[in-house]
Order: structure tokens, then sequence, then C-alpha cells
């Protein structure tokens, strides 16, 4: 047995059914983010985003869930959901059961904001969020860290505003879409966002499944969806990672930190050495030109969480060490709770001590701030 809990990287709370059609602008409401019965079936919308039966759903875990079978018969998952996904203080109980110390918090549904199409829509609901995952994690900030949402459909002023109202909220990171949106992140029209997000301090996120276009098709109702896993959790990570650094976004802010969420690891050794080669034979002439190999920008100001991946930790010296965090991804199906102590020890099991407690708790308690 462990002397010291984990600390999840990447953890989630799952957002009261109607968050959103309470909180946002009266004249949104009607077309606000939602849970809908259709033909006795409850679907979850967000508008120009997001359409998907919750009792298909694969993003809310239940309360067992190696249960055999689930009866879904009164509506969905929702109502099935771990509860301390919904209620803060009865979360603090799951982190004790799962030798967990402290979480980093992100959305659920609100994922799929940044792909709605409407701005000013984009811009209320993400307020709405902001302000419920800060109240969310006040319950005990120690040991829950609250990510906040930027709306990037508008004028760059928007998200520069709401990036500065999360730092004020207490958020030490705020999200963006994963993936390379239509207007590319190294567009000049970024960049009164990213000089702002450095001079906040503020780190940067992109998570596994959130993208700015309809990326990932939710269609299948009975089985998990390749696409989630390839293109949403794999390829909107590895696009983003690329567009950050090909594009000098990491050069040219040397101080801004990037965070990778819920895309694994184990893929970033070899796409790194294939930026590298490139680099090595092109770089005289690409445009924006990098004055390091991407390598270098990964390793000094990117970090990545992982949740189950073998191959990850194999190939851990290739990057970073340093800037890989562990995340139980709790409450989500596909997540290691409560089980964590078990997942951990098969498959940390051959290394070095001191790395595993670097991976699963110091790395992301220094750099969040974790006490605990």
């Amino acid at each position: 047995m462990e002397s010291y809990k984990y600390i999840s990287a990447d953890s989630h709370l799952v957002e009261p059914e109607d968050l959103w059609v309470t909180r946002m602008q009266r004249r949104f409401r009607a077309r606000a983010p939602r849970a809908e019965m259709r033909n006795g079936e409850k679907f979850m919308v967000v508008e120009g985003s997001l359409e998907v039966s919750l009792n298909a759903d694969v993003l809310l875990a239940t309360d067992d869930k190696h249960r055999p079978a689930l009866d879904l018969s009164s509506g969905g998952r929702h109502e099935k959901t771990r509860p301390g996904g919904l209620d803060p203080h009865l979360r603090l109980l799951d982190q004790d059961l799962d030798n967990i110390a402290a979480e980093v918090v992100y959305p659920n549904w609100g994922l799929y904001l940044f792909a709605t199409p409407d701005a000013e829509y984009q811009r209320d609901a993400m307020r709405v969020y902001n302000e419920y995952i800060a109240e969310y994690c006040v319950a005990e900030p120690a040991r829950l860290t609250p990510v906040g949402l930027l709306p990037l459909k508008g004028p760059i002023q928007w998200a520069v505003q709401e990036a500065r109202r999360c730092a004020k909220l207490g958020m030490p990171e705020v999200m963006i879409a994963a993936g390379v949106p239509r207007r590319p992140y190294h567009d000049p029209h970024y960049k009164p966002l990213w000089r702002e997000l450095q001079d906040l301090g503020l780190m940067v996120a992109m998570h596994a499944g959130c993208y700015d276009e309809p990326f990932v098709d939710f269609s299948y109702q009975t089985v998990l969806p390749q696409s989630l896993i390839v293109e949403g959790k794999i390829v909107l990570l590895q696009r983003g990672m690329v567009n950050l650094i090909s594009g000098a976004i990491a050069q040219d802010y040397p101080r801004l930190r990037f965070v990778l969420v819920e895309g694994g690891i184990g893929w970033i050794a070899p796409v790194l050495r294939l930026m590298d080669h490139f680099w090595e034979d092109h770089h005289r002439w690409m445009q924006p030109r990098l004055v390091e190999p991407p390598s270098l920008y990964f390793k000094r100001q990117f970090w990545a969480t992982f949740e189950d991946d073998r191959p990850g930790l194999l190939t851990r010296d290739l990057l970073n060490p340093g800037h890989l965090m562990w995340g139980s991804d709790y409450p989500h199906s596909e997540g290691t709770f409560p089980y964590s102590r078990e997942k951990i020890a098969v498959d940390f099991g051959d290394l070095p001590p001191g790395d595993t407690r670097k991976l699963v708790r110091d790395n992301a308690a220094a750099l969040y701030g974790f006490g605990v």
C-alpha cells in the first residue's frame, strides 16, 4: 500500500440537466443545452454540436460500472451516474475511496460548447459553465481545481475578457478547442489572447473530444464509436499539438504552458520525432520559422495526461517525464474509478517507485500548486 495519495490531472463533473436552461440569458433559454425526451428516450442536445442518446451515453459512469446489465427505462444514465459527479461533497468521499488526494476538474457536456456555431450563444453558455464549475469546486478548493472555457467564435476580446474573469474566479487553467479550428491558432487573430494568457499565467488546455467544428460521429447508439477513439481522443490532440508548435505559438510565447488532456501519451514520442526530422531538413525555408526543433518546445512548455497507457510509460524518457500526469477520468465509464490502486499497480509495476510517484502525484502537484 502506498504511503501517499494520487492526484488526478483529468477528472470531470456532471452538469445538472437544467444548468443552461435556468442560467443562460432569457433570449437563449429555449435553445439552451438541455436533456430532451424523444419517443420515450432521453437525448442531450447542444445546439449545432451534440445530440446523443443518454441511454447509449459512454460519458457517464454508473454506480457500479461492472454491473452486467443496466435498466435504463427511466430515461438515461444521467440519473444513474456516480453521485459525486453532481455533488462535490459526495465527490470527496469517492476521492477517499479511490486513494485520490485532489483532482483537476473538466466539463462533461461543456466540452461540446466549442462546436456550437452561434458566437453569442457560445459566449453566454460558457459564462454559465464557468460560474458553475467555480461554485462546484469552492466546496473544497484544496482538493478540486476548476478549468474554465474560452469562447472563440466571436471577437477575440470576448475570449480575453473571459480569461480575465476565469483568473478572478481562481482558475489556473482555461480550455480552447482541440485540433485545428477553422481559423488556425497561428492566425494573427489570436495574438491578443496568447499575450493575455501569458501575462495572466493561465495554462491552456486541449481536451480530447473537444472540437471547434463537428468532428466526431455520435450516431452509433449501441457501441462505442470508433471515431470517438481515433479522431476524438488521438487525432484532435495530435493536430492541436502540431499547430501550437509548428505555428510558432509556443516559440513566440515562451511562458505559455499547454496541457494535452485525455489523449494518452504513447503517440507523442513518434510524432515529435517526425516533426524533428522534418525540421532538420526543411526549417530554413519553413514559415513560420522555428529556431529550435519542435521537441524542444514540447519538453519545455507542454504537459500531457493519461490514464491507461503502458506504451506511453515505456517511452516517457523520450519526452519530459516531469510533464506527464496520470488521471482517473472520474466519473466517466472508461476511467479507473474505483480501481485506481489496482490499475496503477499493474501499469506501473516495474517502474522505479520514485518515477511512479511523480507521474501519479508530484508532477500534477507541482503544476497546479496542490498542497494536499
